[in-house]
């Protein structure tokens, strides 16, 4: 089982150091790392091994734009150089919850599925106004400043007559049917080929999601969708078909940042990926989870 571990980050962090030097000891894995535009790749150099590669072809990324959707399509795009079984979609804040064999036992047993999330939740509408506006730069600042809410404030206001996405409008495209789902996905080989073609065949499809919002978590996910020969794990076992652990609800951030207090939560959720952990994580915490059966 040949696994293709893709990981966006724009910092060298404990996570990220403890994650690729574990998965890149395997030598059947392939490690490729998209390192921000903006960051320096000397910084990342001690991620040294045969199988660790980096993108030569960086996009400067900014958060919730499309530049997120662009690093994770080279990713895709570079991952198709070699022969493998899946595509795991990894961020510099992610740790292994299990072993390589036991991920390697489950994906052999389940090997026509993919492993991602749907919301379910949300309703159609809301996951449209991600790609029905022409959002503001405003909207991909992260920061929580007085000015920074009243000028988003005022978009939320006034979007319907003012910022409706008009290259939307005026051509009149027949768009699928949009689905929202955790942009952190384990796929078939199969299917990023089937994203990446569907792409290449529908050369508007990739322009509506310019000045879109955080349409990395829609644009995959709608792809994967129209393709009805997809099958998509589900076993009662494995509560998260993701297989990632992300605690939306505890706070006080949101996602919430995980420490050795989440432990045995982690232990637990029969997860085989965490995020976001600590930035200057422990390694004892960190490899307390790869103990082999």
């Amino acid at each position: 089982m040949k696994i293709v571990y893709a990981f966006t980050c724009h910092r060298m962090t404990n996570p990220l150091k403890h994650t690729v030097n574990y998965l890149s000891s395997f030598s059947e894995n392939i490690i490729l790392i998209h390192v921000d535009k903006k960051s320096n790749l000397e910084d990342f150099k001690s991620l040294n091994n045969p199988n660790v590669h980096f993108i030569n072809d960086r996009v400067n990324v900014r958060w919730g734009s499309i530049s997120q959707i662009q690093s994770v399509l080279e990713l895709m795009k570079v991952s198709l150089m070699y022969s493998y079984d899946y595509f795991f979609l990894l961020s510099g804040d992610d740790i292994p919850l299990k072993t390589d064999t036991e991920l390697k036992k489950l994906l052999s047993k389940y090997n026509n599925y993919d492993f991602l999330y749907f919301d379910k939740k949300m309703k159609d509408e809301v996951i449209e106004q991600r790609v029905k506006y022409t959002y503001p730069d405003i909207y991909y600042q992260r920061d929580k400043k007085l000015p920074t809410k009243a000028q988003k404030k005022f978009f939320n206001l006034t979007r319907n007559w003012l910022y409706i996405n008009r290259t939307l409008v005026k051509n009149n495209y027949r768009l699928p049917k949009l689905y929202k789902g955790t942009n952190w996905l384990s796929i078939r080989k199969e299917t990023v080929e089937y994203i990446l073609n569907y792409i290449k065949d529908n050369k508007w499809f990739l322009e509506i999601f310019d000045k879109s919002f955080c349409c990395d978590e829609v644009i995959f996910h709608t792809i994967i969708k129209t393709n009805p020969h997809i099958k998509f794990f589900a076993h009662t076992d494995y509560p998260i078909p993701s297989l990632r652990y992300i605690d939306w609800q505890s706070g006080p951030d949101y996602p919430r940042v995980l420490t050795e207090a989440d432990k045995d939560k982690m232990a637990t959720s029969n997860c085989f990926f965490a995020r976001k952990i600590n930035a200057n994580a422990s390694s004892d915490f960190m490899n307390s989870f790869l103990i082999e059966n």
